[in-house]
């Protein structure tokens, strides 16, 4: 008898341990528009203020969908929507830094500012390279069709990777862009040199720097 209850025990204590719902969780969504889930393990969530955000989480948003997200360490993150991202990793240390954090991001646009932890510790994937941070807010819009990503920096310094060349281009200056394609990086300059058709473009793409009503007030850069 004492062993069929040790091994029910047993049992329930490990399904316990590996449930995002008794896990801690990388950070918390703070704002939260309609039309917003989290998948996790096969499951979907609906996300509203308040809702924990998980290692392994994909969030994704519809046409009116739009998340903000504190992280534990003080990272800032913004899913606008028809955007999807994953939390690929998430390394906590004892001091609250953390000491690795990987988005992937899947298609849309975002909005991204470094928290406590040191710089070497955050990596954003896009699907045609990776964006490295010194010190950092940024956006990003990643194209569904081309995948192509393209990156607005307003304070510190954004590093532009491409995945097969092997290529880096540093992104400085307020307002300005740079472009991870499939085959190279590239800088645009600023956003104030940039004008017709293009222009619009960019007015579609980083929708948080035309318009911040819709953030928190520590979201808006």
């Amino acid at each position: 008898m004492r062993l069929l209850i040790n091994t029910v025990f047993g049992a329930l204590l490990a399904l316990l341990l590996i449930s995002p719902a008794f896990a801690d969780a990388a950070g918390k969504a703070q704002g939260v528009d309609p039309q917003a889930g989290a998948a996790l393990s096969g499951e979907t969530r609906t996300l509203i203020v308040g809702s924990d955000i998980f290692l392994g989480d994909k969030i994704t948003t519809g046409p009116q969908g739009q998340v903000q997200i504190l992280f534990a360490d003080n990272t800032k993150l913004v899913i606008g929507p028809n955007s999807a991202l994953t939390i690929d990793d998430y390394l906590l240390r004892n001091d609250g830094s953390a000491g690795k954090l990987v988005i992937d991001l899947l298609g849309g646009s975002f909005r991204f500012a470094t928290g406590d932890s040191p710089k070497a510790a955050y990596q954003v994937n896009t699907p045609t390279g990776t964006i490295g941070v010194r010190g950092t807010k940024y956006d990003v819009y990643v194209d569904w069709v081309t995948h192509i990503a393209y990156v607005m920096v307003y304070t510190g310094q954004v590093l532009l990777n491409q995945e097969t060349e092997r290529q880096q281009t540093v992104l400085a200056g307020f307002c300005h862009i740079g472009i991870i394609d499939t085959d190279d990086t590239e800088l645009l300059g600023s956003s104030n040199d940039i004008f017709g058709e293009q222009r619009e473009d960019l007015k579609g793409w980083f929708m948080f720097s035309l318009n911040q009503s819709s953030l928190l007030n520590q979201y808006r850069f």
